[in-house]
């Protein structure tokens, strides 16, 4: 299915230019809509409190958000681009993020530098992964959409890997090459099979793809890293992986592929879960 509905986060600090400018290429490219949402993250009434009078507080968030809003509305200049702001609690935030993301094909974000608040980012990507059934795609700065003939999943025979794959060819060309990556394979009669990756790899091809089991190794690196550094020796143009194979929990605590990569990478990364 083509992308026509793009939706795209950002906060209201004034880190984000390059993402801004890249996201409105990827709506031109697509020829799609794109609905830029600004994330305005309240303390707690209690905490207001403590630094100012809730007026001066509130005054102080409204202007940001309009300083927001015009820059992004210069940068679109007559581009047709919607603009929308969610001003509340972060918990509140991350459920209506969830929402809106319903209503597009795909959510985009920048590296997690981009943003004055890296942990409402990554916990509004973690909302809109578990909440919304839409992909999240994380491009790095400068990235230039293209039509993607080439691009890798990391496969481990999960549900969260099979709609990685889903999403994945929905941004790939018809006989698009697409690398399968398994990391660390090991047969299983309840996962890969007897060959690690060669079930898939075969219900590509039968789909048109040019598809290739890539065995990847983690060796001295990490997981993440071995994931995106095998991508792109390989020369694909986009990495997509399966979020959250594990628990939140389990990953906030001894880490993980998808904690590792939400920061984003030299490769656009489409997580899905």
């Amino acid at each position: 299915m083509a992308i026509k509905d793009i939706l795209a986060l950002v906060d209201t600090g004034d880190k984000d230019e390059r993402f801004l400018r890249d996201a409105l290429a990827f709506a031109k490219f697509h020829d799609a809509s794109l609905c830029l949402v600004v994330l305005s993250a309240l303390p707690s009434a209690d905490y207001a409190l403590t630094i100012a009078p809730p007026h001066h507080f509130l005054h102080d968030y409204t202007e940001a958000v309009e300083a927001k809003q015009e820059r992004i509305a210069k940068l679109a200049g007559a581009t047709n681009v919607e603009v929308r702001t969610i001003s509340d609690q972060p918990v509140a935030i991350f459920t209506k993020a969830a929402v809106y993301a319903r209503y597009a094909d795909v959510v985009l974000f920048g590296p997690a530098d981009n943003y004055d608040y890296p942990p409402i980012r990554r916990e509004t990507i973690e909302s809109i992964l578990f909440a919304s059934g839409r992909p999240v795609l994380v491009v790095p700065n400068g990235h230039k959409p293209r039509a993607i003939g080439h691009l890798a999943i990391g496969w481990n025979a999960t549900r969260e890997s099979t709609h990685a794959l889903r999403a994945a060819t929905a941004f790939a060309e018809p006989g698009a090459k697409i690398d399968v990556l398994v990391l660390d394979g090991k047969p299983s009669a309840k996962g890969h099979g007897s060959e690690p990756g060669a079930d898939i790899a075969r219900h590509l091809s039968r789909h048109g793809f040019a598809a290739t089991v890539v065995p990847a190794y983690a060796a001295d690196l990490s997981d993440a890293d071995a994931l995106v550094k095998a991508a792109r020796e390989r020369g694909a143009a986009l990495l997509s992986l399966g979020a959250y194979g594990h628990s939140r929990l389990r990953e906030m605590i001894l880490g993980g592929v998808t904690r590792d990569l939400l920061v984003g990478a030299p490769i656009p990364l489409l997580f899905s879960h």
